[in-house]
């Protein structure tokens, strides 16, 4: 399951990394989940904030386009440079079938400008960081600037000061990914989408090292028609 990787991931971390890495992000994750991300989010019955966005090959992409072919299924991305995040979409892309079988289309959507795998190795990020990001996926993953459309959804934050000085110490440099000055992500929120626009399903963590496992959103597709 994604969420047993993302905590074995977490664990090699705790493992591998010098322990003044390791205290700036245990100390960023507890100032996130302080935060208020749940009480502002988009709830289910709430109506879908509509959007136009570009995907990488700056096609623009709107929500509305979507959901006339049926339900759509968004999930929000921090970028490549996050590994929980690329193992979330890794693990949707694996399973995109069972998505599409469920009559339903799969986005992600990211603060990160088109080219991240380029801009991660020029930055001096470790290796291990350039390998572990995003490989190309059989769905559109759309460009958010300055997080408006995150913002929109309610699921926006600025990044805390302890997780920007880990990101400065590991040369991610989420200036140039992002192509602001803002620090701010979205939460890995993952929404279901109703044809008519309304929100059917939302899971929003206000957790980096947690994510929607595909078997849930599969639950929420079928409840549709049930």
């Amino acid at each position: 399951m994604l969420n047993q990787k993302i905590r074995e991931t977490v664990q090699n971390f705790r493992e591998v990394l010098p322990a003044e890495l390791s205290a700036l992000i245990e100390q960023g994750a507890g100032e996130i989940s302080a935060l208020d991300i749940i009480e502002r989010a988009r709830k289910p019955g709430d109506l879908a904030p509509d959007f136009t966005l570009k995907n990488p090959k700056g096609e623009s992409r709107r929500l509305t386009d979507y959901l006339a072919v049926g339900p759509l299924v968004i999930t929000f991305y921090r970028g490549a440079w996050c590994p929980y995040c690329n193992l979330q979409l890794k693990e949707y892309n694996d399973h995109l079938a069972e998505i599409k079988a469920a009559g339903a289309t799969l986005v992600a959507i990211t603060p990160e400008k088109p080219g991240a795998l380029d801009i991660l190795a020029k930055s001096g990020a470790p290796q291990e960081v350039v390998d572990m990001a995003l490989k190309p996926v059989e769905f559109d993953v759309l460009h958010d600037p300055g997080n408006q459309i995150a913002e929109s959804y309610g699921v926006v934050f600025k990044l805390p000061e302890s997780h920007r000085q880990l990101l400065e110490q590991l040369h991610i440099d989420i200036e140039a990914l992002n192509g602001d000055t803002s620090f701010t992500f979205p939460d890995p929120a993952t929404y279901v989408i109703r044809p008519t626009g309304e929100i059917a399903w939302a899971f929003v963590p206000n957790n980096y090292r947690k994510r929607a496992e595909v078997a849930q959103i599969l639950t929420a597709l079928q409840d549709l028609t049930s």
